[in-house]
């Protein structure tokens, strides 16, 4: 898989969360956790919850 670099802006407790879940993964997975790969699981499961809702447009 080919990586991208972008730049975007966050809310501010948006960005809390991100790294509150960084910590979590990081102390439970003895692992290191970059916040783009945080970033990355999170737009990933995202994507599929919303893949296998219906969208309905008004």
């Amino acid at each position: 898989m080919t990586k991208k670099r972008i730049t975007f802006t966050i809310d501010e407790d948006l960005d809390k969360k991100i790294r509150h879940l960084q910590v979590e993964l990081i102390s439970k997975t003895n692992h290191g956790w970059s916040y783009s790969s945080v970033l990355s699981v999170i737009l990933e499961e995202g994507l599929k919850i919303l893949s296998t809702k219906k969208l309905v447009k008004k």
